[in-house]
């Protein structure tokens, strides 16, 4: 009788350890944080979707995050939340062009991660467009308008043979609206992301492709995670967990193809057929990046373009280390390790 007493009470106090012991685990749980990402299209493109991926895969979860997503038309937009945004984003994800001019003129931000480095989009015209030069007095969409990345993009084209924005017509039409005002006529011309290509072409064959970006700008890049001083400052926690599962995420897409394609469609509204000949035509091109992606060579490149696009003047191009801060993707490379082995790994 003693002895099963003995036993019972000993067994009672390994149940009561056991239960204080989980207690004191749950609490050593992550506490949730809000973070607020403003991203530069309304609905994204395929090549935007890596924070869509860390929401809806549970990546953001096990860092303790819980994403808010914006969407806006353009990337000075998305910028102007970061900065407007009565602390509400955290992180925006503009094209190059915005980010740069902001910096250029004495805006306190810096890019912390990239979710894109290659140009993944095309100048898509109509038929009668045979060559650069016919643009001349065309109309030409610039959603986000002037500065915004479709502008800049279509700026490029432009130079390649002289001309400049005064020779075409500029339509500020929203993202959704690209492929319409294309199919319509209503637009002669607009820079889209692959999955707009093969929407529009399917919709009116006689569209056709004038130039690729990535030849054009064949050194460029793309976009950028950015945030300010302030963030830096007041939640580097947040940031350092935000840039490692944004890397995971990244990865995860090219683990895990159809359920990449399977929120790609949920979120771009896209048709599925269309989503998967897109997540194939990124992906074998490594156009998202799985490991530090803001190499050197890469971003004074991009300062090079915008200079050389007018974008910026060379007199106040940043340097490298005015423009990105390496800490955050170096911490998740130490954490994650570096992927090796593919020619497609950045």
């Amino acid at each position: 009788m003693f002895t099963n007493r003995v036993r019972d009470l000993l067994a009672g106090i390994a149940i009561a350890a056991g239960v204080v012991g989980l207690g004191g685990a749950a609490g050593a749980q992550p506490k949730v944080r809000v973070l607020g990402i403003a991203m530069p299209t309304t609905p994204p493109n395929l090549v935007h979707i890596p924070p869509w991926v860390a929401q809806d895969a549970g990546i953001f979860a096990r860092y303790g995050i819980e994403a808010k997503i914006f969407t806006f038309e353009g990337g000075p937009s998305a910028l102007r939340a970061l900065v407007g945004g009565r602390g509400e984003v955290q992180i925006a994800a503009p094209g190059v062009p915005p980010f740069i001019a902001a910096v250029a003129r004495g805006g306190d931000f810096k890019a912390i991660a990239t979710y894109a480095t290659k140009h993944p989009v095309a100048m898509v015209v109509q038929q009668e467009i045979k060559r650069c030069e016919d643009l001349r007095g065309k109309k030409i969409g610039t959603p986000g308008g002037a500065g915004a990345y479709a502008e800049v993009m279509a700026r490029a084209v432009m130079q390649t043979c002289g001309l400049t924005p005064r020779d075409v017509q500029y339509l500020n039409i929203s993202t959704g609206s690209r492929v319409p005002a294309l199919v319509t006529g209503q637009a002669d011309a607009f820079v889209l992301h692959i999955d707009q290509i093969f929407e529009a072409v399917k919709a009116k064959p006689s569209l056709r492709i004038l130039a690729y970006l990535s030849d054009v700008l064949p050194r460029g890049w793309y976009a950028a995670y950015v945030t300010t001083g302030d963030v830096m400052r007041t939640d580097p926690k947040l940031l350092q967990d935000a840039v490692s599962a944004l890397v995971e995420a990244n990865r995860f897409i090219y683990r895990n193809r159809d359920h990449a394609i399977a929120i790609g469609v949920k979120y771009t509204k896209f048709d599925p057929d269309i989503v998967a000949r897109t997540y194939d035509e990124i992906a074998k091109r490594g156009v998202w990046p799985v490991n530090e992606g803001l190499h050197k060579t890469l971003v004074e490149a991009g300062l090079d373009t915008e200079a050389q696009l007018g974008t910026i003047t060379p007199d106040i191009k940043p340097a490298y280390d005015q423009v990105v801060q390496l800490g955050f993707i170096t911490a998740a490379m130490t954490k994650l390790g570096r992927w090796t082995g593919d020619p497609r790994w950045q």
